[in-house]
């Protein structure tokens, strides 16, 4: 597919970035875009790849206008390198081509064209390894680049836009890159574009064709092997042994006279018969019958000479489609999305509850639960059931209640915005639907919520000697659900913060006011403030463990009568009674609603802040650049 850009201006904040650069790529050829910093060189390429918005000028492929079906078979290589860090190499490409190409491959062929690019990149070694990230060691920095590399050419994109590849990079690592994408171009004629800071000169002289940016005007474009002749024609010569690459950039920030003359010296050639017919704003945009055994030659001088001996070869883009065996796929014409909803929600469950698993149960987790339970059990071992004991009790009651809602609140909030970059680069590129990702991220974690707590449920449980068999295993549904509610909640707290300082922050002070509401601390609120309190989960999960715990429970004995201090209850104090019902308990504390009222509110949490956290991704959290 070849790509040409004519005119091209972008304004940003009333500033203009990019001031009438035009450029031709071809297939089979990698096309650098070089200049200083600031010079505008990420702003033409994502402009390219249509993350930037034109203000005027024309891009075109194979003649066509690119359109947002055209744009998803355009890969896009980000300077960072973004990866789920736990999962390995062959995990990540794995998933990558089940979900990017079409339903209809088998997994064998889907395998296969993963090894194929395995073999390619020269990532055989590494496929095993974990991706890794700053804290975990993983690929090192070449094998992430061709690691990201490899992601986008699992789909076969008619052309490859990479963000500045060799960045952080040693010479070594930085040269074997640019020479494999050099020989992936020629290999599979491929358009390959690259922005480049300042490479060596061997690195230099891998590039078919180069395009230079100063201030966002062209500076030059054409063959890498004339850039110096050219400068030599504009009166600014280059001394000998000196890299091509150092001697350009120097030149184009050097002072503005010289940068004038280089740019002046450019508009002469665009002006001239030397410039390339196909980049002229008046010329015919015309593409190439791939069909020809013969391809378009070009002249010696540093532009393409117009001809038109060869207009007979040049046919319309209509003309192609008309022509074309119907049975061969057209890239410009293919659905929005390569793999159905079933598909995209099954990968995106597996990969959220494989990196999930690695977070939620690490053995810093499984220590702090383990040191927990023990605590937990010993302070209210085989509590009696007394008067005197009641509000120990109650106090069991809530820290289990509090403990398994405030920690997959805090796990949620951590990691949803640990994920924001990987995420928002798939969803720019336009791999799956959001409300496949968010459906799997919902119901992945599901499981991994309700095991953790299992184990500390049932060994406090009985350690204290709560009340009964049937009350346990509602008590363990009470907690579970009571997870997925903080999870949720959690959930919508990331999503809107996307920070982890500010999603923690909000966190602790929804936190803070839930514990405070929770029913334990206190259940006499001011009139005014007392309608506060159905805004905490933690309110009628409390409600909802005390109703378990003394509704038809074992009789409470009453409180020993002293001077100082008598019983609570009437029946102690005026009857002949030594004991106390357990319903008498749930009175006294104002638990008077059936069980079922404690936990309806809590599947209402659930939905309304799951619900609103799709909203916020679907409608606010939007990626800032997408196709």
């Amino acid at each position: 597919m070849e790509l040409i850009f004519k005119d091209i201006s972008v304004e940003v904040d009333k500033r203009l970035i990019l001031n009438n650069v035009s450029g031709l790529a071809s297939p089979g050829e990698l096309l650098a875009i070089m200049g200083p910093s600031g010079a505008g060189k990420s702003t033409l390429l994502n402009t390219l790849a249509g993350h930037t918005p034109l203000s005027s000028g024309t891009i075109t492929v194979n003649g066509n206008t690119i359109t947002k079906d055209l744009r998803r078979k355009i890969c896009y290589v980000l300077q960072q390198d973004i990866f789920f860090p736990s999962l390995t190499l062959r995990e990540t490409l794995q998933f990558t081509a089940k979900i990017r190409l079409p339903d209809k491959m088998s997994n064998e062929q889907i395998t296969s064209k993963v090894d194929e690019i395995i073999k390619d990149l020269d990532l055989s070694k590494c496929v095993d390894t974990i991706m890794g990230d700053v804290w975990v060691r993983g690929l090192s920095g070449g094998e992430k680049k061709r690691a990201s590399i490899a992601c986008e050419l699992v789909t076969d994109p008619v052309m490859i836009l990479l963000d500045e590849p060799t960045s952080g990079l040693d010479y070594s690592t930085a040269f074997s890159l640019i020479e494999m994408l050099q020989s992936y171009a020629r290999g599979h004629k491929k358009t390959v574009i690259t922005t480049i800071h300042q490479p060596s000169s061997y690195i230099f002289y891998q590039f078919h064709k180069l395009l230079l940016i100063s201030d966002g005007e062209l500076a030059f474009y054409g063959d890498t092997e004339k850039v110096v002749d050219f400068f030599h024609k504009a009166d600014v010569p280059m001394a000998p042994h000196y890299n091509p690459a150092d001697f350009i950039l120097e030149k184009l920030k050097e002072d503005d006279k010289t940068r004038l003359k280089i740019i002046s010296a450019m508009d002469q050639i665009r002006n001239s018969s030397n410039w390339s017919v196909k980049l002229r704003s008046t010329g015919h945009i015309t593409c190439i019958d791939e069909n020809m055994e013969s391809e378009p030659t070009y002249s010696e001088d540093i532009m393409e000479q117009p001809s038109n001996e060869n207009d007979s070869v040049h046919v319309s883009l209509m003309e192609l489609d008309k022509t074309d065996d119907s049975s061969s796929p057209n890239p410009l014409h293919e659905k929005k999305w390569p793999t159905g909803f079933i598909t995209q929600y099954t990968q995106l469950t597996i990969r959220t509850f494989k990196t999930s698993k690695s977070q939620l149960f690490n053995k810093f987790k499984l220590i702090e639960t383990l040191v927990l339970t023990i605590i937990v059990s010993l302070i209210w071992f085989q509590l009696p059931r007394t008067e005197e004991t009641l509000r120990d009790r109650m106090g069991v009651l809530f820290y289990m209640s509090m403990h398994w809602g405030f920690t997959p609140l805090f796990d949620t909030v951590t990691t949803f915005p640990l994920e924001r970059i990987v995420i928002n680069k798939e969803r720019q590129a336009g791999w799956y639907r959001l409300s496949a990702y968010y459906l799997a991220k919902m119901t992945s974690e599901l499981v991994l919520i309700v095991i953790q707590p299992l184990v500390f449920i049932t060994v406090v449980y009985w350690c204290v000697g709560l009340n009964g068999v049937w009350s346990y295993f509602a008590t363990l549904g009470t907690l579970f659900i009571h997870a997925v509610s903080g999870q949720s909640v959690g959930l919508f707290l990331g999503i809107v913060s996307m920070d982890i300082r500010k999603g923690m922050t909000q966190a602790t002070i929804y936190i803070m006011a839930t514990m405070l509401l929770g029913g334990f601390y206190t259940r006499s609120l001011p009139f005014w403030l007392d309608w506060i309190k159905y805004l905490s989960f933690l309110q009628y999960t409390f409600s909802a463990m005390m109703y378990l715990e003394f509704y038809d429970g074992p009789n409470i004995n009453c409180a020993m009568k002293t001077a100082v201090s008598g019983s609570q209850f009437s029946i102690c104090l005026y009857g002949n009674s030594t004991s106390i019902p357990s319903n008498e308990v749930l009175h006294l504390y104002g638990v008077n609603q059936p069980y079922w009222t404690y936990i309806l509110p809590l599947f209402a949490f659930i939905f309304i802040f799951r619900i609103g956290g799709y909203l916020m991704l679907r409608f606010k959290q939007k990626p800032n650049q997408t196709h």
